[in-house]
């Protein structure tokens, strides 16, 4: 703490989340219930295959891209997980003083892709028809960050010098035996987070462990000594008190944006000051900690900003469910097996996998006659359509009689009800059908 030579440290600045709203277009109303109908053809799949499903079960495409159901939120959004951003969409009818659309961008997305990648891959591919063609993104959320190779464990509460009342009051620890993990300081629409990145990733993911972890490493941080987290989290409420309206505006004044949170909260050498002092108004005095000064001088995203992936070289990215996913909770059911007093065996693991790969099979064999189904129902509806109108009531009469000569126990009799069924709504839909009433 008290050692002056860190002029140069290795420390990374960037960007660590990025929230905001996307402004939909003409096409919204189309593209949501695509959305919609897709989320309950998966349930009805489900309900086939007499399958107990969770929300986060359901898997639809968007723009030919996977993207996992999470549920309906609370803010009436319908929610969404994909590996690189989360996104909600609601009904347009409804909250209207709302954007319909949420983007949430993760840690995974931002550090694979880089953040001008990533955006475009969300705002140009996956969001394709549902926006308005004058593009507008109101930042809703940012958080500028540095990592840096330095341990904060000796920070303390009479360190922390804030302009704000509601930040002095604001001031919590999170610690680990002795060990230092998060300091926090403010709340929400400014707030303050200093932490252990390296504790935090502990408990990450292996995905987002193993990259973090490569990220560092190639900026020249040592995985095998401290590295903590400075991050700032701002929300629209403070942005927009500074002219930031859009994402742009967001990313273009990130460096502005972090000099400012170190000017607003500072982090003061207590022994710069006499007791009295540091009890008193006059910690305003105390000279600033150089790693603090150092940190405040430092941060400079413009190598985080160049960090791009060409759109063409993204792959179309599928939710992939790993062992590792799966491992929580199914450790979590053998611990309640266990409590219950029932152990399993090898055995049962063995029968119990071999169960869940017929019921796999038959799942996708149902699929497959459902989707053979639908092709052959639209190919049955186009042939129709190209009949005349008398060519298409003498097919009637004479599909109906043939009909009175099959058993309705026969197979022959679902395929002639499937074909008349085709075809009546289609004379239906040309008013060729009358009804007694």
């Amino acid at each position: 703490m008290k050692d002056n030579k860190i002029s140069n440290l290795p420390q990374i600045s960037g960007i660590d989340a990025l929230y905001y709203f996307a402004q939909s277009g003409g096409g919204y109303d189309a593209f949501y219930m695509d959305i919609i109908e897709q989320i309950e053809d998966k349930k009805m799949e489900f309900k086939a295959l007499n399958y107990t499903y969770a929300d986060n079960d359901i898997i639809i495409k968007i723009n030919g891209i996977d993207i996992k159901y999470s549920g309906a939120g609370r803010d009436g959004f319908l929610w969404f997980n994909h590996e690189f951003f989360r996104v909600g969409f609601k009904d347009s009818e409804k909250s209207q003083n709302i954007h319909n659309i949420r983007v949430q961008l993760n840690a995974i997305g931002i550090y694979t892709l880089g953040i001008k990648s990533l955006l475009a891959y969300i705002n140009e591919e996956f969001l394709k028809g549902a926006l308005l063609q004058e593009r507008y993104f109101p930042v809703t959320r940012i958080d500028v960050n540095m990592f840096i190779q330095h341990n904060f464990n000796y920070l303390h509460k009479e360190m922390i010098l804030s302009k704000k009342k509601t930040h002095s009051a604001n001031i919590s620890e999170r610690t680990s035996g002795y060990e230092l993990e998060t300091y926090y300081v403010g709340k929400k629409p400014f707030l303050l987070r200093i932490y252990n990145k390296l504790k935090e990733l502990e408990g990450a993911s292996e995905i987002k462990r193993e990259l973090m972890h490569n990220y560092f490493l190639i900026n020249g941080l040592d995985t095998r000594k401290p590295i903590f987290n400075i991050e700032f989290e701002l929300h629209r409420e403070f942005l927009k008190q500074y002219g930031i309206d859009t994402i742009e505006d967001a990313l273009s004044s990130a460096k502005r944006l972090f000099k400012m949170g170190c000017e607003h909260i500072k982090l003061i050498d207590t022994s710069s000051l006499t007791e009295k002092q540091l009890h008193s108004g006059n910690r305003k005095r105390a000279d600033i900690l150089p790693i603090w000064q150092y940190v405040t001088d430092s941060y400079d995203n413009k190598e985080f900003m160049q960090i791009e992936t060409p759109l063409e070289k993204i792959e179309k990215i599928s939710y992939r469910y790993s062992l590792e996913d799966a491992r929580k909770p199914l450790k979590r059911q053998i611990m309640r097996l266990l409590v219950h007093g029932n152990a399993p065996t090898l055995l049962y693991f063995y029968e119990l996998l071999l169960d869940a790969k017929e019921a796999f099979q038959l799942r996708k064999d149902i699929e497959e006659v459902h989707k053979n189904f639908i092709k052959e129902k639209s190919t049955i509806n186009e042939d129709f359509k190209s009949y005349s109108d008398e060519g298409l009531l003498a097919f009637e009469k004479r599909l109906s009689q043939d009909m009175q000569g099959v058993s309705i126990d026969d197979a022959q009799y679902d395929e002639l009800l499937h074909t008349y069924n085709a075809l009546h709504d289609e004379l239906v839909h040309r008013g060729l059908v009358e009804f007694p009433f």
